[in-house]
Parts: C-alpha cells; structure tokens; sequence
C-alpha cells in the first residue's frame, strides 16, 4: 500500500469516527431537558436588515419577516439602506409604519450598517437579516424560546436554499440540507462556531458588553460566534426555523464567496486560537481540529487527483498515437472489460467507505425533511452533490489557502 492509499484510508476512518460521533451525540442530546419561554414570557425583538443595492429583493424579505407569527407590540423591524446605488431605500420606505423603520447611511459595509441599527434597537432579542433571505412565520419566536436559557447568547436558524435552479446551486442544496443535521449536532455539543449572517438571534446585552461587529472582518458573523463561544457562552440551534437564502447562481459568483467564507475562517481562528484547548470542551478538542483535519485531507487528495488525471491524460495519448488510434476502437468494449471494471469497482475498499457514507447522508437528508418539510429536486441533486462536491471543497480550500498565505487581499464582492 502506498502513501496516498494510507492518506486515503485515514481521511475515511477520520470522516466515519467523525459522523458516528456526531450521531451519537445528537441522539445522547434529546434526552436533555431545555427550558424554553412561554407566550407570555416572549421578549422585545429587532430584526435588523442591511441592504446594499437589493431592489429586487427587499420587497420580499421585508414581506416575509413581517408576516411572523411573532406578538406585533413586541416586534421591529430595522431596515438600512448601506447607500445603495438602486432604488433599495425607496423600496424599503414603502413598508415604513410603527413596525417597520427605514435608514439610509453612507457605505460602509454589513457590519457598519449592522452596528448603525444596534444601537438604535429596542429589543432584547438582536436578529440579523440578509436582504435576500426569507423566512417562514414560526422561525423567529421558534428561534427566540431558547433565549429563557441565560447562558445561550445567540441561536442559528435552519438554513436551506431558495428555489435552486443552476448546477451550483443545486450543489449548494445539498450542502446546506446536509449542514443541518451537524449545527443541530454542534449545539449538543456548544461547539457550533458559525451563526449565519443570513439569519440569527443574538443577546443585545452581548453586544453592549462585548461590542457590535468586527467592521473590518470579511467575515463578521464567523467572528462573532467564535467571539461568543470565547467569551463562555453558548450558542443554541432551532432546526424548526427554516431561513430560505439566495444562493450563488455562477462559478464565479461561489468561488468569490467560498473564498471570502475560508479565508476569513482562517483569520478568525488565528485571532481566537485559544479555543482549540481542552477548556473549550468538544468545540476545543475535537470539532474545530476535525474541521481543520478534514480540509488538510481535502487540499492533499484533490491536489493528487488533479496531478495524477493530468498524468494520466498525457499517457494516454502517447499510447493513442503509438496504436494509431481511432473513435470506432474505442467503442469496441467487449464483456470481458466490463466485467473487469465492476470487479475492480466493487472489491475496492474505498468503495465500502462510498457506500457507507452514502448510508449516513441518507440519514442527514430524513431529518432535513422532518425538520424543514418536503425538499424537491433530490433526484437531481443528490447525484450532483456526490459527484462535484469533494472536488469543488478542495478546490476552494486551495484557492482560499494561497489567498491566506500570501495575504492577498478578499472583500465583499
């Protein structure tokens, strides 16, 4: 067996202790009594929305968070326009009323705006909205009965993607259906490290004593969260709480983000290292290193593939050319070959692992379903998950780290 084989062999033994682990302890958590607030005790809430040239869809995010089955006397909503270069404020301003409240500032990023509505909130309860998500009327008091808990200081929605459509959002569906069965999993553990800038809940208190966002962050709800679970708090996950997002519909779009995503998690767990240590409990010990792990493997084994196809590739044709090859040869397969190839196929350990694997995604796709209700296009989906995602990780991880070592700069796109 050579060095990549065992390379190989480890990441699968890793990935499957990994999802055991996970399982168990999601299992092991709803034994746990939470406590969660009554009608009555409902807080003051402020969704906060920024919005930086979203005129085509801040009518309907504005739409579906007013639409909450939240009490109305304990809830706003704080709109403001980052000086968009459309007609996002004038959008906005239409829905103005004793609920809704509109602001228009000079540029200065999400975070910038973020911190302009903070401080002018009334609620207790801090929500941060994209101008491209929308909600479901449950999500926000589903979100908000876990803050009865003192400690919890923020809670991350269900996130899934809105009407995909091209391949890379298909892929992204996948994605995100599958993240929702491990950041349930992570806040058994109060090792989620990551809450959404899409949708999420925070204590205003947090933010008075601590401070707003990281306005030079490209990644301020990253560092946010590792800065929460820095501090001692906790960080909770309502499943029930679906949060719909407009995915990246190009290559280019996703690479832009996933690039933003993966570098700024490296900046931000530079800055807050002291968490991978045993006083962070699971979060220290074992999900961030697993995280780090996994993209290590992820880099290395794409990186190889890459190389060995290329190889591969340019021996074939010198082979073609020495035989004299033609299309009709190639199309020539004979029982024989076939045969050969199934027997290498299946006997091949790693595909056990495959397989094995595809068994406990079926499991991660059952409790999506039950958790954000019916999720069409799998037939197409799940099979472009499979196929492009391992290598698209790679990819991005690689891109994200020669960006990262060679501090070239990455900013909101």
């Amino acid at each position: 067996m050579g060095f990549i084989e065992i390379v190989i062999y480890i990441s699968a033994y890793i990935g499957l202790i990994a999802i055991s682990f996970y399982i168990l302890s999601y299992v092991s958590s709803k034994k746990k009594e939470q406590k969660f607030y009554t009608n009555k005790e409902l807080p003051k809430v402020s969704v906060i929305i920024p919005a930086y040239n979203e005129e085509a869809v801040i009518e309907k995010t504005i739409k579906s968070v007013i639409k909450s089955n939240y009490p109305k006397d304990l809830f706003e909503v704080l709109i403001v326009d980052d000086g968009s270069k459309d007609k996002t404020f004038e959008r906005a301003k239409k829905f103005e009323s004793e609920i809704v409240k509109v602001f228009s500032k000079k540029n200065g990023g999400k975070a910038s705006a973020l911190n302009f509505a903070i401080k002018r909130a009334k609620g207790e309860i801090i929500f941060t909205m994209d101008a491209d998500t929308f909600v479901k009327p449950r999500s926000l008091k589903n979100m908000v009965v876990y803050f009865k808990d003192e400690e919890i200081m923020s809670v991350t929605p269900s996130i899934v993607t809105y009407k995909p459509k091209s391949i890379w959002q298909r892929i992204q569906h996948m994605e995100y259906l599958f993240g929702l069965f491990l950041r349930k999993t992570f806040a058994s553990l109060n090792a989620i490290y990551i809450t959404p800038g899409a949708f999420s809940a925070y204590r205003k208190k947090f933010f008075e004593k601590h401070g707003g966002f990281d306005e030079g962050n490209i990644t301020e709800d990253l560092e946010m969260s590792l800065r929460i679970q820095y501090c001692g708090y906790r960080i909770e996950n309502s499943i029930t709480s679906p949060a719909f997002t407009l995915a990246p519909k190009s290559f280019a779009n996703l690479l832009e983000q996933r690039k933003r995503w993966y570098t700024g998690l490296m900046k931000n767990l530079w800055k807050h290292k002291k968490i991978i240590s045993k006083g962070y409990g699971d979060l220290g010990l074992f999900v961030i290193p697993i995280a780090v792990i996994s993209v290590f493997f992820a880099i290395f084994i794409t990186t190889y593939m890459v190389i060995k196809t290329l190889f591969k590739i340019a021996g074939e044709i010198v082979f073609w050319n020495t035989v004299n090859f033609n299309l009709p040869n190639l199309l020539n397969l004979n029982l024989h070959i076939l045969e050969r190839f199934f027997f290498l196929f299946f006997t091949n350990p790693i595909i056990l692992f495959i397989l094995l694997f595809g068994i406990l995604m079926r499991i991660y796709l059952v409790f999506a379903r039950k958790s954000v209700g019916k999720t069409p296009g799998l037939a197409i989906n799940l099979p472009l998950f499979f196929i492009f995602f391992a290598i698209l990780f790679g990819f991005w991880w690689v891109v994200s780290l020669i960006y990262f070592l060679f501090n070239k700069e990455v900013k909101w796109k």
